[in-house]
């Protein structure tokens, strides 16, 4: 009776990685980290877009052909920015829930420039009604300054995550706030509504497609 041949392993027994191994390694699991730590597009550029819509939206078709009551419209605006908001904060917390160490000071103090931001603002164009500024011109100048408040903040934050979209959006941000004054009041809302809220759903769509295919 014939010996029945013996058979060798066909893997192969494990072995150091090269060097191009590794750094092909590590790269992929710094993909794959910035993947996992990058917030849902969807939950934080959508709520705004949405937001901005609806409220100026809304503002737009109480001061322009006058089909909403004013209660209404506040109503509206408020129930919109807190919506979005509260969305925007649990897709944060959700997304770098545990992470610690210098990037989320980064982040922490990107987000206090926002409310800071606009607080100076607020003050400093609340002042121009004292001064019988006409209520057209203080439209015009509340809409045009708050979109380069919106849009310079969105550039520093796209210089903050190269790669988010967010520096070509706070430059098309900065496009819209010359236009809303330069359209005149009221039209200066639709602008606001369809060029600001447009541009941040736009981010939304490609930026969550880019997240799928992995870019």
């Amino acid at each position: 009776m014939a010996a029945s041949p013996t058979h060798e392993p066909t893997h192969e027994p494990d072995r150091p990685l090269s060097p191009a191994e590794s750094l092909n390694l590590m790269e992929e699991q710094g993909r794959r980290t910035r993947a996992d730590l990058r917030p849902d597009p969807l939950g934080i550029f959508l709520p705004w877009g949405l937001a901005y819509l609806v409220a100026f939206g809304a503002v737009w078709l109480t001061v322009g052909p006058g089909v909403l009551p004013p209660l209404v419209t506040t109503v509206v605006v408020a129930l919109a920015f807190v919506l979005a908001l509260s969305t925007v904060v649990l897709t944060t917390r959700r997304t770098f829930r545990g992470v610690a160490g210098p990037s989320q000071r980064v982040r922490a103090l990107y987000g206090w420039s926002w409310p800071l931001g606009f607080a100076v603002l607020g003050v400093a164009n609340s002042q121009l009604v004292g001064y019988g500024v006409p209520g057209p011109v203080i439209s015009l100048i509340w809409s045009g300054s708050a979109l380069i408040v919106v849009g310079l903040l969105t550039i520093a934050g796209g210089l903050l995550w190269p790669g988010s979209g967010q520096y070509a959006l706070g430059v098309w941000i900065l496009v819209s706030a010359a236009a809303s004054v330069v359209v005149g009041y009221p039209a200066n809302f639709l602008v606001l509504a369809l060029a600001g809220g447009g541009g941040f759903i736009v981010l939304a769509i490609v930026s969550r497609r880019r997240m799928r295919r992995g870019a």
